[in-house]
């Protein structure tokens, strides 16, 4: 029973871990795409004669439209193939990435973005919704921790490869250009192997009320209705995480104007900043990974000991941020020593709050309550690129980060409120399943 509480279901722990690993992969290359044009922005401003104000817009609706059609995905996510939806939703983002390398003027560039935004979006409910009926609650922590290590070292790999590849000569798809082509290109085999390979998790199988039912070879009962989604917004936790999420990632969203900083406001070369900028992404990814399992442990303590270190870890990571922009000098080991720091500390939230949304939500309703924790993610990430441009127009990119990442602080007392409802809910979801295992052995 106990293994099965962890692991959850009738997948083998090869098939869990292959599952999780092979998702993992997918989901480095298809994130990659978010951050593969921020090293080589003044070059695309200069092409396509905009500014930061235009290019912030752009990224804007890349993540905030992206993030609407994910509420589809999410409901559907309840009602066909996770599995199916997912590799179409990579390669709805793949496809218009690879042919933005191609793009020869400002409009087809900023649709293409736009199509790839739709795509990273869609997949972002769907891996959480599947993670969730493979591991049980006390796996998920480290599982979660995984995934959203995936996006953060996607987010690496798109930097570090327009960063170092935008001087390669490659015919009609040199500079620029040429990350976009090895971004995405080897993701199209890989999304249709993640088809063929991977089997298509059973709901409800990682639930210990529910657990052995399923196992048994009875079907979990439930399927989510649109009136459920009146219910989502009455947990309280939800709510409190939807409303960190709006104003926590606004700093994300500004950060996508870091190499610029770094090249115009510390005098760095391209390379350089593309460097400190990979120090300070390897502090998120470590920050990512060690929150995950910290957060397991804090957790197991007792539940509301949670957000309340989560808090601790953002405001911890605010401040050395902000002395990163503010105070160091044109010293690259410095700011790479503190921008390690803060994003390993800012960083150690985002697993927590995706396993918080999975132990206080009931199998059926995960795709939706993450395609809607998508949507004010991304809500907060495109008013972050939005804002960012127009602030550094008006005040410079130092002022405007600065701005930007002080939200960070309001994140974090949004977080030290949900301590104590979250408990509270963990038990509300407890007593949700056991009345749905009841149906399941009457049915």
């Amino acid at each position: 029973m106990e293994d099965r509480k962890i692991l959850g279901g009738k997948m083998s722990n090869s098939q869990r871990v292959f599952t999780l690993i092979f998702m993992s992969l997918v989901l480095i290359m298809l994130n990659a795409d978010s951050n593969v044009m921020n090293p080589n922005l003044s070059r695309i401003e200069a092409e396509f004669g905009v500014d930061d104000a235009d290019i912030g817009f752009m990224m804007a609706i890349f993540s905030i439209f992206g993030a609407f059609v994910s509420l589809f995905w999410g409901y559907f996510a309840d009602k066909t193939s996770r599995k199916l939806l997912f590799v179409a939703s990579v390669l709805l983002g793949e496809i218009p990435c690879l042919l933005t390398a191609f793009a020869r003027d400002y409009t087809t560039f900023f649709i293409l973005r736009v199509l790839t935004g739709i795509g990273v979006g869609a997949a972002f409910p769907l891996v959480f919704s599947m993670i969730g009926d493979i591991f049980g609650d006390r796996g998920r922590p480290i599982a979660t921790a995984v995934l959203t290590t995936a996006f953060s070292l996607g987010q690496i790999l798109g930097v570090a490869l327009a960063g170092y590849t935008s001087n390669i000569n490659f015919g009609i798809v040199s500079g620029w250009r040429f990350a976009f082509l090895i971004a995405s290109a080897p993701n199209i085999p890989l999304a249709i192997l993640f088809l063929i390979l991977v089997p298509e998790p059973k709901r409800g199988a990682s639930e210990e009320a529910t657990a052995k039912l399923i196992e048994q070879g009875l079907l979990y009962p439930r399927t989510i209705k649109i009136s459920d989604y009146i219910g989502l917004v009455k947990i309280k936790t939800n709510i409190y995480l939807f409303i960190q999420g709006i104003i926590g990632t606004i700093p994300w969203g500004a950060i996508a104007f870091l190499n610029k900083f770094l090249e115009e406001e510390k005098s760095l070369s391209p390379a350089q900043a593309t460097t400190v900028y990979l120090v300070f992404a390897a502090g998120a990814v470590v920050g990512t990974m060690l929150g995950g399992t910290f957060g397991g442990m804090v957790s197991k303590k007792n539940p509301k000991y949670l957000p309340w270190f989560c808090a601790i870890t953002t405001v911890i990571g605010c401040i050395l941020a902000l002395i990163t922009f503010l105070v160091i000098p044109n010293n690259i080991p410095l700011l790479s020593l503190f921008g390690f720091i803060a994003g390993f500390f800012v960083a150690m939230t985002g697993p927590n709050m995706r396993a918080m949304l999975l132990d206080t939500n009931v199998p059926e309703n995960r795709g939706a309550i993450f395609s809607i924790f998508n949507l004010t993610d991304n809500l907060g990430t495109g008013f972050g690129k939005w804002v960012a441009g127009i602030l550094s127009i008006a005040i410079g990119l130092t002022g405007s980060l600065a701005l930007c990442t002080a939200f960070w602080f309001g994140c974090a007392f949004v977080l030290f409120l949900s301590g104590a409802i979250y408990p509270k809910d963990i038990e509300k979801q407890k007593e949700k399943l056991s009345k749905i295992a009841s149906e399941m052995q009457k049915g």
